[in-house]
């Protein structure tokens, strides 16, 4: 999960925080009709996460909208979405395009995962166990849908940019992204289930910049 920018480059610091104020909703608990041996005969479901001491939400995705691209010089980037103990881990993955994605499975159980952008088909792979894992490179940004047709309370985002100015939100909300360029940018925030905001920022050419971006 990149938090920088290219070795390099120089820009300021966008530091700041993505807070909810509103009333978090009570996690939802789903029985497991398949495979309650591994998976437990009820998950409990909260995708919204928010710290109790800052009003912090885990796993928003934090981005620069319109900035700048540039050329992807590492072509050996990998990362991992593994089926863990019946979920996805992470839940919430920013990648840049160019990324070999790996897909594992570490349960005793089948797995099915599949990942969609919109209502095309990117990846639909069986996980046996013990199997081997799949890898596929990202080639196209936008919000991607990982879920396991087997097991339908797995779920899962990815998003995947054209530029290095991103990353997902840590346990109190926080977040710092290094080496973004001066001038008048749009902050674009996306979380699974409060959908997406823009707030503006004005970047200097060196400096930090401090923002608090807050969810109705």
């Amino acid at each position: 999960m990149p938090l920088t920018s290219p070795a390099g480059e120089i820009g300021a610091v966008l530091v700041g925080r993505v807070v909810f104020r509103g009333r978090v909703p009570a996690p939802e608990v789903v029985t497991v009709t398949r495979d309650p041996k591994a998976c437990g005969e009820t998950r409990t479901i909260q995708p919204l996460v928010v710290d109790p001491s800052t009003g912090g939400i885990q796993d928003a995705v934090v981005s620069i909208e319109g900035a700048p691209t540039s050329p992807i010089t590492d072509m050996t980037k990998t990362t991992a979405i593994t089926n863990r103990q019946c979920a996805f881990t992470p839940h919430i993955e920013a990648i840049r395009i160019g990324t070999s994605l790996d897909i594992r499975s570490q349960d005793p159980v089948l797995h099915n995962t599949h990942i969609k952008t919109g209502k095309r088909t990117f990846l639909n792979v069986a996980l046996v166990p013990g199997g081997n894992s799949v890898t596929k490179v990202i080639k196209m940004p936008g919000l991607y849908h990982v879920q396991c047709d087997a097991h339908v309370f797995m779920q899962g985002y990815m998003v995947a940019f054209d530029h290095p100015y991103y990353v997902v939100t840590q346990t109190h909300g926080d977040f710092r992204i290094v080496g973004v360029p001066a001038g008048r940018h749009q902050v674009t925030v996306w979380h699974e289930t409060l959908g997406s905001l823009q707030r503006e920022v004005t970047v200097p050419a060196q400096g930090d910049v401090s923002i608090t971006i807050e969810f109705p």
